[in-house]
């Protein structure tokens, strides 16, 4: 039996944001579980207001005034947005019928003008909005909570930035000091600069346990990494590789002239063998869909794709795994994992076809057992049996074992989008370096990330896209890397 949790006890005030760190699998989306009723512990106590609180129960301990957003999003995509910001708590919306509609939607719309959100009207169909806003509507749902209570709210920030432009992000991190005054938080976070920037207290969980709690005063985040990975962090965390030549000029993929209507156009961009090459951007540039693209996922409007210097007529995923061009898209537990299939199926379905009898057509269970527990050897995946749902699994290991799937086939190109979203600096380092070990054996890689410091810090060049057109294009050999500024003025 695994412990997520031992011996844990916190305490957070009005008044406090309280940041929660530690690497993934540490134990803190199963506190946050316990904080918000989702996770029954088998021991301890809860305290809310004064008072003995419902362990277990999500639908009292939101009636008690705890709210939560969590990194995987949970909205009613059928639904509008002032039906999901009050979603099962209608009845504290005064009227019946259209008059509750009326109310409930007037509140919304106040509610996200308060929060200084100006593109999303509170009527819109939550399935018309972009993984971003539907990110904002959540926030706006546990503030919306924190209203609509009378006693002293607590709000559960899980990762909320995860999907977040710079500016969306402002806007989060102005409304947490805004309603500071009247509002506990408890803010949980991979990017240490964020969680030291807003935190007054600092809690740091490591296999489950309490490491550390400390008052956020001189903590630098090489001290976090400590705490949190009981090790400092490695000098080359970031720009520690050398500069690969590629073993061929000819490019294996490319896009030249690509279009697709209202995102990007009239992009070149090759991958060599060996080379990783960075697409830099804002939210909303069109490097997300220009990675699709190159994973066969999304189509061109105009342009072509070539492969080996053949054009492609047709260009899909199928067509693209055939070819060796494996995709690790951004939003893991809608596009890459099957939640409640074991850990062995969400990284063997990457090669069923190589582990399938040819005379049979069965797969071959011995095969299966065997390589996917090489692979999830090979890369660290930490679980208690690879039967366990993946869902059970960390953030961090969840990815792994997405990693996993595709190195147990020919990889010539890896297209990379924000691969180390919600993982944590440890798990990011082993990450890097696979992606440094992959480039090294020829493979080319395609990364696309909202973090800059990444991008410049593991790629051989960096193409800038600035709403949908090449800004520029800029080297960054390990030995003269550009700085943020020198990429930021092209993305503005």
């Amino acid at each position: 039996m695994v412990r997520a949790l031992r011996d844990v006890s916190l305490e957070v005030r009005t008044g406090e944001v309280l940041g929660l760190i530690g690497e993934n699998g540490a134990g803190k989306s199963t506190l946050i579980g316990v904080l918000s009723g989702t996770v029954r512990p088998d021991a301890g106590t809860m305290i809310v207001d004064g008072a003995p609180a419902p362990l277990g129960d999500p639908r009292r301990l939101s009636a008690l005034g705890v709210s939560v957003v969590v990194q995987e999003q949970a909205l009613v995509e059928s639904l509008r947005v002032y039906e999901n910001i009050y979603l099962g708590r209608e009845a504290l919306v005064t009227g019946r019928g259209f008059s509750r509609a009326r109310r409930m939607r007037t509140a919304a719309s106040e509610l996200l003008r308060d929060m200084h959100i100006d593109d999303i009207r509170a009527d819109a169909l939550v399935a018309d909005l972009t993984y971003p806003q539907r990110q904002l509507v959540e926030i706006a749902k546990a503030f919306a909570s924190a209203q609509l209570t009378d006693r002293p709210p607590l709000i559960l920030l899980d990762e909320p930035t995860s999907a977040l432009s710079e500016h969306e992000v402002e806007l989060l991190f102005s409304l947490i000091e805004r309603w500071r005054s009247r509002v506990a938080f408890i803010y949980v976070s991979h990017i240490l600069q964020d969680v030291l920037r807003l935190s007054t207290r600092l809690l740091v969980l490591r296999d489950g346990e309490v490491i550390d709690t400390l008052p956020n005063e001189g903590i630098t985040d090489a001290r976090l990494h400590e705490l949190m990975v009981g090790r400092e962090r490695s000098v080359d965390y970031y720009r520690g590789h050398e500069q690969r030549g590629a073993s061929s000029p000819e490019p294996i993929i490319q896009v030249v002239g690509g279009t697709k209507s209202g995102v990007f156009a009239d992009v070149d961009l090759a991958v060599r063998p060996g080379e990783i090459v960075g697409v830099a951007g804002v939210v909303g540039s069109g490097k997300s869909e220009l990675a699709a693209v190159f994973a066969g996922a999304e189509k061109l409007d105009a342009g072509s794709i070539v492969v080996a210097g053949t054009q492609r007529s047709r260009w899909t995923v199928p067509h693209a795994v055939k070819n060796g061009v494996l995709y690790v898209p951004p939003e893991r537990a809608n596009d890459s994992l099957f939640t409640t299939m074991p850990v062995r199926s969400n990284i063997s379905i990457g090669f069923l076809d190589l582990i399938t009898s040819r005379w049979s057509g069965l797969l071959q269970l011995a095969t299966e057992r065997s390589k996917t527990a090489d692979l999830a050897d090979r890369l660290h995946v930490k679980t208690q049996s690879l039967s366990t749902p993946i869902g059970e699994l960390s953030g961090g290991n969840q990815q792994k074992a997405v990693f996993a799937r595709w190195l147990g086939r020919e990889c010539r190109v890896l297209v990379l989008d924000d691969p180390t979203r919600g993982i944590d600096v440890g798990t990011r380092e082993e990450i890097y370096t696979l992606i440094r070990g992959l480039a090294a054996q020829g493979v080319g890689v395609l990364l696309c990330a909202e973090s800059l410091e990444e991008i410049i810090g593991l790629a051989d060049r960096i193409l800038v896209l600035k709403d949908g057109r090449v800004a520029a294009e800029i080297p960054a050999p390990a030995t003269a890397k550009p700085t943020e500024v020198d990429v930021v003025r092209y993305m503005m």
